[in-house]
């Protein structure tokens, strides 16, 4: 059992899926599974291993979907001496604390179009510690033999990718298509759940249209104002790898340490 809890975890972080590890560390009293036990709870609410079952493993898979929502660490003590069964609906006797410990990655970017500019900019992006996730049209363009370094590849109608995209509000969404049409279609998938950056490929005249289209809409300022376009630093920039180092150069300036 424990070897497929870390082999599941390791298939997880490797897929930079997040997950949270329930770990007993201590317990008292008549209960089922002793420091040690583990389990593993996926963001849908699915479990690799086992910390007691029943009402404890209840109670961890709450707390556990609670913890990878806030993405912070806890530790949590369940009283199962409960004459009444009102907090926790056991009686058996006893109590278990468990340390819950979220794991995703700090950074994560997505990667939209995976032509020429792409390539240096996803080998960069990893070098310095960001998972990338790619996402294109073609499969002769995004796979494993252009982009090794990528922890995840789809393939398809990009505006629906970006739909379907599990972004979170601390990521970075890099837009770099050669399409202007399928480029304004990305953005509009991330209306009012804008991420920490989003950075658009293009001149500024093609920028002052988009912005133009998406008050039109009825984008708030707010968030039309966030959204990086030309992309990167202004650092003159004119090859592809040289757009790359003003890209991932803006991405990190704007992310924060790692924590």
């Amino acid at each position: 059992m424990e070897h497929n809890i870390w082999k599941t975890g390791l298939e997880l972080a490797q897929r930079v899926v997040p997950f949270c590890l329930c770990t007993v560390i201590e317990s008292e009293g008549s209960v089922p599974r002793r420091a040690g036990s583990s389990m593993i709870v996926q963001s849908d609410g699915s479990t690799v291993g086992t910390v007691g079952g029943g009402t404890v493993e209840r109670l961890a898979r709450d707390e556990a979907l609670r913890a990878i929502a806030e993405g912070k660490p806890r530790l949590r003590t369940f009283d199962l001496n409960d004459p009444d069964a009102e907090d926790t609906g056991a009686v058996c006797g006893g109590s278990v604390t468990l340390f819950f410990n979220v794991h995703a990655a700090a950074h994560v970017a997505h990667v939209f179009g995976a032509g020429h500019v792409a390539l240096p900019t996803v080998k960069l992006l990893a070098s310095v510690g960001y998972a990338v996730k790619l996402y294109d049209e073609s499969a002769d363009h995004a796979n494993r033999e252009r982009f090794p370094d990528a922890v995840g590849i789809r393939i398809g109608d990009l505006a629906k990718l970006a739909v379907e995209a599990d972004v979170r509000p601390q990521d970075s969404v890099v837009i770099l298509t050669a399409s202007h049409e399928t480029d304004f279609e990305i953005v509009r998938a991330f209306k009012n759940r804008l991420p920490a950056y989003l950075g658009v490929i293009g001149s500024k005249a093609k920028a002052r249209h988009y912005r133009q289209l998406l008050a039109v809409e009825g984008w708030p300022q707010s968030e039309i104002e966030r959204i990086h376009s030309p992309i990167g630093l202004e650092i003159g920039s004119r090859t592809p790898e040289e757009i790359a180092v003003s890209i991932v150069a803006q991405m990190i300036s704007l992310r924060g340490p790692s924590e």
